[in-house]
């Protein structure tokens, strides 16, 4: 359809003008001519238009196209020249011919010889041919720009996606590199709970292979995936009491962009002090999702440890990508503790 377009366009164009040429010949100058010579005055009018028309479209406007000005308009000049040269003898012989048949148009050679005039003609031919030069003109230049912003749009749309595709593949390995170390601790430790860890990692994965490759999941089972990480680092706590979730407000009919919650609980376990609690709340409300979590931080030398990394650079990102003007996501910390939200609008 839109390959359809530009040629539905052209032909509305040229029927307009032609309603707008017979309701001249019938409605204004009302001559008496005979049909056959309205209809060859048309016929002729626009075959000339025609070709001007195209010929600046598929000819002239290249010159304008590889930026030559200047050849552009001595290409137009020398054009509009040859249209008013060759017409202008035409019309005058047309004129003389009707003026035999029909005694209104001798009457206005009478009294206005100038319509006999060559000169009188071109001037006349070329101001119509200027403006027929006018058109083509806006409606190429504005044709491309058009074509070339929905281009640019298309491009633009393509490399936000890519972009994103490659954001959330840098999640996956580093929550899949932090998973594997806390499995490792286990099994070094001979802990009893490796198998549920194993397990709690193959869920984890499951998701991540076959439930991820859409824009969207449900908000719920984005949580279940949450509560999933957790109870995986709870096996490693020696007071898994300390590992809170909690939700407030009705999750059903939510959605949003996968693994988007977890670069910030994989910061939580980075920087946080696994012998003080660490809290994770959702709150709902209407289509507003908040999102928070609060965690001691741990402390090298006496000096807190700075809290950030890849992940939360790759949420940042994701987050402008996907949720411009309709997120807030700030941290700050209270003595001593590490307290990030982020707050997600327009959820569906």
């Amino acid at each position: 359809m839109k390959k359809q377009l530009p040629l539905l366009l052209h032909l509305l164009l040229w029927l307009g003008l032609l309603g707008l040429s017979l309701w001249v010949h019938f409605g204004i100058d009302q001559l008496d001519l005979p049909l056959s010579w309205v209809a060859m005055d048309v016929a002729q009018t626009f075959a000339f238009h025609l070709a001007l028309f195209y010929f600046n479209w598929f000819v002239l406007l290249r010159i304008l196209a590889k930026g030559n000005v200047l050849g552009y308009a001595l290409a137009v000049a020398a054009t509009l020249a040859l249209f008013a040269a060759v017409r202008s003898p035409i019309e005058v012989f047309q004129i003389t011919q009707e003026a035999s048949i029909t005694p209104k148009i001798a009457e206005q050679i009478a009294k206005h010889p100038s319509m006999l005039d060559y000169k009188t003609h071109m001037i006349q031919l070329g101001v119509m041919g200027l403006m027929n030069i006018f058109l083509c003109s806006a409606l190429k230049v504005t044709g491309d720009y058009l074509r070339t912003e929905r281009r640019r749009q298309e491009l633009e749309l393509q490399h936000t996606t890519t972009e994103l595709d490659l954001l959330k593949a840098q999640v996956n390995p580093h929550f899949l590199f932090n998973t594997l170390n806390n499995i490792y601790s286990l099994a070094y430790q001979n802990a009893p709970s490796t198998p549920d860890a194993i397990l709690k990692l193959s869920l984890l994965l499951r998701y991540q292979l076959y439930e991820t490759n859409t824009p969207v999941v449900p908000l719920a089972r984005e949580l279940e995936h949450v509560e999933h990480l957790l109870d995986l680092h709870r096996l490693r706590l020696t007071q898994p009491e300390l590992l809170t979730l909690e939700v407030h407000g009705d999750v059903s009919g939510l959605s949003l962009p996968p693994m988007l919650l977890m670069p910030l609980v994989e910061n939580m376990f980075k920087h946080g002090l696994s012998t003080a609690p660490m809290q994770v709340q959702v709150c709902t409300q209407g289509g507003t999702l908040t999102f928070t979590t609060r965690n001691r931080i741990k402390t090298l030398g006496g000096t807190s440890e700075n809290y950030g990394g890849i992940g939360l650079q790759n949420l940042k990102r994701r987050l402008e990508l996907l949720y411009p003007g309709a997120h807030t996501f700030s941290c700050r910390q209270e003595d001593q503790d590490f307290i990030a939200e982020l707050t997600l609008t327009r959820l569906s």
